[in-house]
């Protein structure tokens, strides 16, 4: 979900519904009754679930969803504001997690047509840096894992501690054009024509990053040229969770100044001057459905971030989806 949180209406909760979004580390759906009325159990779940989100990768909750298999299903009754108000939701938040976390935004979503008079709630929760960890009102630390809120183990909220002190690198991927971007298939190349990848790395943390050594892994059925400034290295194999093994091409990359700027708390810089490109095999053309790896590697002094996403490629069309 691109669209920017104070852009959110009625109408992109009922399109992710139609859409099927499902439920990940950085998405959780909460029926009505997970916080109303607010006894001091709920808010106590309330506190483990908000700060869970912030001790992982941020992320955001939606109050008033029924899901199924971590799949949303439809709209809740909805809460009536009189009762449950924006500000009251907020107050009890922030009086039940310690330290209070910062930049934490509530949106009130009207919901015009399902339920007229009522609202349903979304907060935003960033991930924590400075300040974290934080502690739920049961005095205890908690993450997200396998969509739920789970106690932190001593080495994690170690871990967490040390966000203040080093740096918190991630990269982001995207597609030129909107998604899904149409693949064009000529009859006489063993590829389609291609098309343009960008990759960025940005910092979480406050602490700026200085040196990094930054690896990407993709399917090596993708054709990849365009990477200049990037080390490619083809014939590599990943394991997969069931043990197969994966063939890989790995374009790395060693970040240092002063080669290269310190990356910054709300930089981002593009690991490459122009875009990547990247083709599909003639033979995928009219597949039903093809999906094609990439994992991800940052390593920085003090820090190691991995992540991973899919492209998909169907109906001659691909796009990122993320793990």
């Amino acid at each position: 979900m691109t669209t920017p949180l104070k852009e959110w209406s009625e109408e992109t909760i009922l399109s992710m519904i139609k859409d099927r979004v499902q439920e990940s580390l950085e998405l959780d759906y909460k029926e009505c009754p997970a916080i109303f009325p607010l006894t001091d159990k709920k808010k106590i779940e309330l506190s483990k679930d908000v700060s869970a989100f912030a001790n992982s990768a941020g992320g955001r909750i939606i109050y008033g969803i029924k899901e199924n298999g971590h799949i949303p299903s439809e709209i809740d009754t909805g809460f009536d504001p009189n009762a449950l108000s924006k500000e009251r939701l907020e107050q009890t938040i922030n009086s039940n997690i310690h330290p209070r976390i910062n930049e934490l935004i509530i949106k009130q979503i009207e919901l015009v047509t399902t339920n007229p008079g009522h609202v349903l709630y979304v907060v935003s929760i960033p991930q924590a840096t400075t300040r974290a960890p934080h502690q739920a009102a049961d005095k205890r630390y908690y993450k997200r894992f396998n969509f739920e809120s789970v106690a932190m183990e001593d080495y994690e909220i170690r871990d967490i501690l040390r966000r203040a002190t080093t740096p918190d690198l991630h990269f982001n991927f995207s597609l030129a054009g909107k998604e899904p971007v149409p693949i064009e298939f000529s009859q006489d190349q063993p590829f389609s024509e291609e098309i343009d990848m960008s990759i960025t790395v940005e910092n979480r943390a406050e602490e700026a990053a200085s040196y990094a050594v930054m690896d990407v892994f993709i399917d090596s059925a993708l054709k990849l040229s365009n990477f200049a400034g990037l080390k490619m290295t083809d014939n590599v194999f990943l394991s997969s969770e069931d043990d197969q093994k994966i063939a890989v091409t790995q374009l790395s990359q060693n970040w240092a100044i002063p080669a290269k700027m310190p990356i910054f708390k709300g930089t981002k810089f593009r690991i490459t001057d122009t875009p990547i490109k990247l083709a599909i095999p003639k033979e995928h053309a009219d597949s039903e459905i093809m999906y094609y790896t990439c994992v991800w590697q940052i390593r920085s002094p003090g820090m190691i971030n991995n992540g991973s996403f899919i492209f998909v490629l169907k109906n001659n069309c691909l796009t990122l989806t993320k793990l």
